[in-house]
C-alpha cells in the first residue's frame, strides 16, 4: 500500500473516531488515545464569559519619542479583543488650537495602526482648560461613558471634569448621578472595571469620588489609573486598585522594584476575576511586580537618610589629596547589608577601609574613605567626577530579596564664598544696581549665562542675566514650548542638601516682554519671596529676592550656605519646540550625573 492509500486510510480513522460526537469550534478535534497520549487533557482553557484585553498608559508628561508607536506595533502581536486607556495622550497644557489639533492628528495616527478598537480615557494633559475640552469632546463625544462585554461593566471616567489639572483630579456631581445609574442598572453584571486618568483615592479633595467608592464596594470590582508614572496595586474598598507605570511618559525607568517602566497591561477575564499580567516592552511580569507594601519598604530604606556623604571643599584651587566619611544610617527595624565598590576615575583614586557592612536594626556604621589624584596634584577645575556605588540589600516577606542600587558622583570643590552687598539691590528685573557679576557660562546652544549672589541684612539676592539674541514667549503654551530658566535652591544642612535635595524649590520663568506679560511657577513657593524675570535688548534678567528667615529656619538658627542649580531653555523657532535644548550649569538634581555638593556657596566670615 503506498503512502497515499496510508493518509486516507488514517482521515477516515479519524474522521470514524469523531463519527456522533457533537463538537464545538472552541473544542480540539483530534483522534481519541487509548492508553498514553501525547497531551495532558483536552480541557481547553477558554469560555464563553473569557476575554483578553489590552491597558496603554500615560504617554506623555515629558514623553520619549517612539516608545509609545513601538508599542502600538507589539500590541498587534498579541492581539488583543481591543485596547483601553488612562490618558494622557497628547502633551496639551495650550489653548492654541494648532497645536492641539497637530498633536492629536499625530496620535490618533499611532492608533489608526491598531487592528482592534481603541476606547479613550481622558488625562490632565488631555484636558487641562475649556479649549481643549471643547476640541476633546468634538472628536470623541464625551468625556465619560461605559460600554458592557460578556456580562462586564466597563466604566470609562474623567478624573478631570472641573479641570483643576495634575495632582487635583475630581468627579463631578454630574459625573457622579451619571455613574450612580449605571451602577444602578448593571447591578447583575459579573465584575465592575473603571478605568480613569489619575487615581483619586491618594488625592485631597477629589469630590464625588468618596461616593462612588462606596458604590463599587457593594460589587466586585477592578480599579486602573495612571498619572504617577509608576506603578502600585493597593487593596481596597472590596477590590484591587492599580496605577499603571507608563507607556512613554517620562519615567527614570529605574526597574520593577520602583514600578517605574514601560509597559501594556495585558488583562484576561476569567469566569472569577480579571488576571492582569504586566507585560514590559523587554518582558512580562504579573500584577505584583510592585505592591503597596514593596513601595512602602523601598521609600522607607530611600527617604531614611540611609547614606550620607560631606563634600570635600577647599579653599586651595590646588587638590592633591583628602580623606572623607560615610555615614551609614540604619534607622528601620530590620537589618540592611550595604556593599560599596569603588567605580574608576580619570582624575583621582578613590579608597576605602571598608567594602562590606552589615547594618543593623536602628544602627549607625562609619565609613572612611581618601581621594588622591593620579598625577600628584591638579587644579580642582580640571577634575572629572569619580562613582561611588552602593548596593542596599534587605529582605521583605512575601516578596523576598530587594536590593536597590544607588551611585554618588564624588569629587572636591573649590569652596565658594557670597559677600554682603555693599549697594541697596532692587528687585526689578535690572543690573543697574549690582556692582558686578561674578560667574558665567556657556549653554549648549548660543547662550551665555552670567548669575552673581549677594545678601544684606534681611534677604538674599541673585541675579542671572541671559544673553539670547531672541527670545520665543508666548505664555498661552506650556513652559516647555518657549525661552525658559529654572532655578533650583536647596538651604537645608549641607549633608541634606548635598545630593537630590527633597525640599528643593524650583523657580520657573518666562521673561515679560512688551509683547508678553511673561509667566512664573513656582514649586514649594517661598513667603515674601520676590522673583522678577524681564526681557531686554539682548536676553533677559531673573531676579530673586529671598527671606534670609527662610534660610535660616532651614538650618536651624544663624545661616551659612546655600545650593543652587540653573537650567536654561532655549528655543529659535516656535515651530520647532520639539528640538528645545535644556542647559544645566551643573547636573541636574536627582539624575545618575548629579555631583555630590555641587553649586554650593558659603557665606564670608570676613
Amino acid at each position: 500500500m503506498n503512502n497515499y492509500h496510508l493518509g486516507i486510510l488514517f482521515l477516515c480513522l479519524i474522521t470514524t473516531s469523531l463519527a456522533g460526537q457533537t463538537l464545538s469550534i472552541n473544542q480540539i478535534q483530534i483522534e481519541r488515545l487509548e492508553g498514553a497520549t501525547p497531551y495532558t487533557n483536552l480541557d481547553v482553557n477558554q469560555s464563553d464569559e473569557q476575554f483578553q484585553f489590552l491597558i496603554v498608559t500615560d504617554r506623555t508628561g515629558g514623553h520619549r519619542p517612539g516608545v509609545f508607536e513601538d508599542a502600538i506595533q507589539k500590541v498587534n502581536l498579541l492581539q488583543p479583543e481591543f485596547v483601553l486607556s488612562v490618558g494622557d495622550l497628547i502633551e496639551g497644557y495650550t489653548e492654541d488650537t494648532s497645536i492641539l489639533s497637530e498633536e492629536w492628528k499625530e496620535f490618533n495616527s499611532f492608533i489608526d495602526d491598531l487592528e482592534m478598537p481603541f476606547f479613550y480615557v481622558p488625562g490632565n494633559h488631555d484636558l487641562t482648560n475649556k479649549v481643549m475640552e471643547d476640541i476633546y469632546v468634538q472628536q470623541f463625544g464625551r468625556t465619560y461613558y461605559h460600554f458592557i462585554y460578556k456580562n462586564v461593566l466597563f466604566l470609562c471616567l474623567n478624573s478631570e471634569d472641573q479641570l483643576r489639572g495634575a495632582g487635583r483630579g475630581t468627579i463631578s456631581r454630574d459625573q457622579f448621578e451619571y455613574i450612580e445609574s449605571v451602577l444602578d442598572t448593571t447591578a447583575d453584571v459579573r465584575h465592575t472595571l473603571v478605568f480613569m486618568h489619575q487615581p483619586l483615592w491618594i488625592q485631597d479633595d477629589p469630590k464625588y469620588w468618596p461616593q462612588v467608592e462606596e458604590l463599587l464596594a457593594e460589587r466586585r470590582h477592578t480599579v486602573f489609573a495612571g498619572h504617577y508614572h509608576h506603578y502600585v496595586k493597593r487593596a481596597r474598598n472590596n477590590g484591587k486598585y492599580i496605577m499603571l507605570a507608563t507607556t512613554g511618559g517620562g519615567s527614570r525607568l529605574r526597574g520593577a522594584q520602583f514600578g517605574e517602566f514601560d509597559h501594556v497591561a495585558w488583562v484576561t477575564m476569567t469566569e472569577e476575576e480579571p488576571i492582569i499580567a504586566n507585560l514590559f516592552l523587554e518582558g512580562i511580569w504579573n500584577e505584583d511586580v510592585s505592591t503597596e507594601e514593596s513601595e512602602n519598604h523601598i521609600a522607607s530604606m530611600l527617604g531614611s537618610q540611609l547614606i550620607q556623604i560631606e563634600p570635600i571643599f577647599q579653599s586651595d584651587s590646588i587638590f592633591s589629596e583628602g580623606d572623607f566619611q560615610i555615614k551609614l544610617s540604619n534607622d528601620l527595624d530590620i537589618p540592611l547589608q550595604i556593599e560599596i565598590s569603588e567605580g574608576f576615575g580619570w582624575d583621582v583614586w578613590l579608597t576605602l577601609d571598608s567594602h562590606t557592612v552589615a547594618l543593623a536594626p536602628n544602627s549607625v556604621e562609619l565609613v572612611q574613605a581618601h581621594l588622591a589624584t593620579r598625577r600628584g596634584h591638579d587644579h580642582l577645575a580640571k577634575f572629572r567626577p569619580t562613582p561611588l556605588k552602593f548596593m542596599i540589600q534587605s529582605e521583605l516577606e512575601g516578596f523576598g530579596q530587594i536590593s536597590i542600587p544607588v551611585e554618588y558622583q564624588i569629587m572636591p570643590h573649590l569652596k565658594e564664598y557670597l559677600h554682603a552687598s555693599t549697594t541697596t539691590v532692587h528687585v526689578d528685573g535690572k543690573l543697574d544696581d549690582w556692582s558686578e557679576m561674578r560667574g558665567n557660562w556657556q549653554t549648549l546652544t548660543d547662550n551665555k549665562v552670567e548669575y552673581s549672589i549677594t545678601y544684606d541684612d534681611t534677604n538674599l539676592y541673585i541675579a542671572t542675566k541671559v544673553i539670547d539674541d531672541t527670545l520665543v514667549i508666548d505664555t498661552s503654551q506650556s513652559l516647555h514650548r518657549q525661552d525658559c530658566i529654572g532655578l533650583s535652591l536647596a538651604f537645608d544642612p549641607v549633608q541634606d542638601a548635598s545630593r537630590a535635595p527633597i525640599m528643593a524649590n524650583l523657580i520657573r520663568a518666562t521673561p515679560s516682554t512688551p509683547e508678553s506679560p511673561g509667566l512664573t511657577v513656582c514649586r514649594h513657593p517661598i513667603d515674601d519671596a520676590r522673583i522678577v524675570c524681564r526681557g531686554d535688548s539682548d536676553g533677559y534678567v531673573l531676579e530673586v529676592g529671598i527671606p534670609l528667615s527662610e534660610i535660616r529656619k532651614a538650618q536651624g538658627g544663624d545661616w551659612n550656605h546655600l545650593r543652587l542649580n540653573w537650567y536654561i531653555d532655549d528655543l529659535d523657532n516656535p515651530e520647532d519646540w520639539q528640538d528645545i535644548e535644556r542647559s544645566w550649569w551643573n547636573e541636574s538634581w536627582g539624575s545618575e550625573s548629579e555631583v555630590l555638593g555641587s553649586g554650593f556657596f558659603f557665606r564670608s566670615t570676613n
